[in-house]
């Protein structure tokens, strides 16, 4: 690689780690801040971005050299910050793109599993943690393209709003996991763990908190005290 090429991506690799830190802390923001404040779209705004940036620096990187894995993730993290950002505008109406992009994201997510599949087969057990991705993107993807025409209620939108925006946190949760903690561990299952950690403690409060914003039209996860 030339030193042009190397700067390049070294300047990706920084965008791409300023813009993950960037979209952690505006999740655990518009998490803790109240639904529907200014200050709730301000920081939803940022995270939009911050996750759009992340998603796409990364992109080139694996075109380069090619790792589907880091690809894969990419686009369900790009596909998550698209979903739940335009689910949560109080203007939204529904457009063909959201179809596009809930079908082009079922098709990913198929892949990934396969994928998964395939690398479970060949001894990598970080297939799973592909896999596991995989079946969460097809999920919502899923949902997404049989739903994409129906009028959605205010209740409705904000329950796939919060699902979409907690699905792209578990991916920037688990990069950080990853980058930070693979250097203490060595072996396969430790490294999974790694992984999966953020979608199976996720996951569950993805479910939870859609149940009971159906079911109670509250917001919050918890009753209040």
């Amino acid at each position: 690689m030339s030193e042009p090429q190397e700067l390049f991506f070294d300047t990706l690799l920084v965008i791409h780690v300023v813009a993950g830190t960037a979209g952690l802390t505006s999740a655990l923001l518009a998490a803790s801040n109240q639904k529907g404040a200014r200050s709730h779209r301000r920081i939803g705004t940022a995270y939009f971005w911050s996750m759009l940036i992340m998603g796409t620096s990364v992109i080139p990187v694996t075109v380069v050299q090619p790792d589907p894995f880091l690809l894969s993730i990419a686009l369900f993290s790009l596909y998550m910050a698209f979903a739940g950002y335009r689910r949560g505008r109080a203007s939204y109406r529904y457009q063909p793109v959201d179809r596009v992009a809930a079908v082009l994201m079922a098709i990913v997510a198929a892949m990934m599993v396969g994928y998964g599949g395939f690398l479970v087969t060949s001894g990598d057990t970080l297939g799973f943690a592909l896999a596991a991705f995989g079946l969460l993107g097809l999920g919502f993807g899923i949902e997404d393209s049989v739903e994409a025409r129906k009028p959605l209620g205010h209740v409705d939108k904000v329950r796939i709003h919060l699902a979409r925006m907690l699905g792209g946190t578990i991916a920037i949760l688990t990069a950080v996991l990853v980058t930070q903690g693979s250097a203490f561990v060595s072996e396969p299952a430790a490294e999974l763990a790694l992984w999966l950690a953020p979608t199976i403690f996720i996951t569950p409060l993805i479910a939870a908190w859609s149940i009971r914003i159906k079911h109670t039209r509250r917001y919050r996860l918890l009753p209040a005290r």
